[in-house]
């Protein structure tokens, strides 16, 4: 079998059925996802059908524009439960039924804990005198969302905003386990990543211990806490906090144990059908679907690298998973054509991941077999820059959207250094060949590719590293190639008994 990739339409599909929140609101609705007035209120994550259309119906019109039977536009002399739209939020929706005058009661969502669980756990009880008060957790998420969060946008900012403004008021014993342990890991890893003095100041000195130690605080909180939630339980966030981990783990540099997290988020994500969409579509919006597309791609790329970086074997089966594309139609604006997404980078990754995967499983026993299979992947790279988007192009990049977008300028950063790594990855052997010995022709040409791609995996290390210090953050890949390329030079220049290493001045 081999690897199947499902593309998502890149443009908004229109017909369908018209959402919930304007159908609330007696506005006329686009019927895009998200329509046009969820998106100017920046609430997209509550943009889904109003009921009436038949769950099936409702999901053909989702995936090819047609509008379900019995559907019509917006009369404006019904009122509806958005119940449906606020299912998956992560806490208990009594509260915004009972702010927006929906009724009382709790209505539970897919991942909402089941009406069953109203006895809160120890683990639970025993983490929530742990949590700072709202003013710190204020700037911790403020702080990750504005920053860290743009690393591999793993948290959609209006939603979790909507999720942590209704965690603070729920009471505590109606809060859930996966959402209190999502904002622990929230708070973690943003303590990793502070980027103003003034604000680091001021957290040590009222939270009288240092961000760092603090941080080890909500990581072992969380890590408790998040050990007590049953396999299958917790939806979606529970996937999320589990993906924090591994992050936190990296940021910390503690590369194994971030191996390890991974492999428990992977794991969860099956366990609810993340990694196939289609067995669990029925009645699922589009915002859900593409949420969870989107932490499928962040764990399938994620596993293909740490896995890698390791020499570790990968969690995920590359060759017989199922990987749905998101389609980033929630960052679409008419107003701004052609504005990237914040996740745009990390489409982009797993594509590159996607086309190099078969070709790390081929056999190389012979010299000649390992020749054509570096030329192979050096093939499957340089395709992939060729047709990297006008704003992160490798030579003369559209920079229309860099002082607007801060996002871009690291995302464009980011594509090039993981372009370059995984070019130079493939052609070190033959830099560090004995330049004395018999090479092919081929060989030759991959040995000038590899200082090529060295030189290059440097220059784009350093232009990385010096966006990296303004921003306060932790990518550890970048100061890992530095000394990794210069390493595998200084062999290089060893081996080189002929003295006719391509660009030796160069890289000298």
């Amino acid at each position: 079998m081999t690897l199947r990739v499902v593309n998502g339409s890149s443009n908004a599909s229109s017909g369908g059925s018209s959402c919930a929140e304007c159908h609330r609101r007696k506005q006329k609705c686009n019927r895009n996802f998200p329509c046009e007035n969820c998106r100017k209120r920046g609430v997209a994550h509550l943009c889904v059908p109003k009921p009436g259309a038949s769950s099936q119906s409702r999901l053909e019109s989702e995936d090819n524009g047609t509008p379900p039977d019995g559907d019509s536009e917006d009369d404006g002399n019904s009122d509806v439960d958005i119940s449906g739209a606020l299912s998956g939020l992560g806490y208990m929706s009594h509260h915004y039924h009972l702010v927006l005058g929906q009724g009382p009661g709790p209505k539970t969502g897919r991942d909402l804990r089941e009406e069953t669980e109203v006895e809160q756990s120890e683990e639970l009880k025993a983490v929530l005198p742990l949590m700072p008060e709202k003013r710190h957790t204020d700037v911790l998420v403020d702080n990750f969302l504005d920053g860290a969060n743009h690393h591999y946008y793993a948290l959609y900012p209006p939603e979790f905003r909507t999720q942590y403004d209704g965690w603070w008021a729920t009471p505590r014993d109606k809060v859930t386990p996966e959402l209190t342990s999502l904002i622990l890991r929230v708070c973690g890893c943003s303590l990793h990543f502070i980027i103003g003095d003034s604000v680091r100041e001021m957290l040590e000195a009222e939270l009288k211990t240092d961000v760092l130690t603090f941080a080890d605080r909500m990581h072992t909180a969380a890590e408790k806490l998040g050990a007590s939630i049953r396999p299958g339980k917790g939806g979606l966030i529970h996937i999320q906090q589990l993906f924090l981990t591994a992050f936190w783990y990296k940021s910390a540099e503690k590369w194994t144990d971030a191996w390890h997290a991974l492999g428990k988020a992977v794991l969860a994500a099956k366990e609810i059908n993340v990694d196939n969409i289609d067995a669990q579509s029925e009645g699922m919006s589009k915002f859900d679907r593409e949420m969870r597309r989107r932490m499928w791609t962040i764990l399938y790329m994620w596993d293909f690298a740490l896995s890698t970086l390791l020499s570790r074997p990968l969690l995920i089966n590359h060759a017989e998973c199922t990987v749905m594309m998101p389609t980033l139609t929630l960052e679409n604006s008419p107003e701004r054509p052609g504005q990237p997404s914040p996740f745009c980078h990390i489409k982009l990754h797993c594509q590159l991941c996607i086309g190099m995967a078969p070709q790390l499983g081929v056999p190389s026993d012979s010299d000649a077999d390992k020749a054509d299979a570096a030329r192979r992947l050096k093939l499957v790279v340089d395709t992939w820059f060729a047709n990297l988007p006008a704003e992160y192009a490798l030579e003369n990049p559209d920079v229309r959207w860099d002082d607007e977008l801060g996002c871009v300028v690291f995302q464009r950063r980011y594509l090039h250094l993981i372009g370059y790594m995984s070019l130079f990855g493939p052609l070190r052997p033959f830099i560090t060949r004995n330049s004395g010995e018999h090479m092919s022709n081929l060989e030759l040409s991959l040995r000038a590719a590899g200082v090529e791609a060295a030189l290059g995996l440097m220059h784009r290390s350093w232009i990385f590293f010096e966006n990296l210090k303004t921003m306060g953050a932790k990518f550890h890949y970048v100061i890992f190639c530095i000394f990794d390329t210069a390493t595998v030079l200084c062999s290089a220049f060893v081996k080189d008994e002929a003295r006719n290493l391509p660009q030796r001045e160069n890289a000298f």
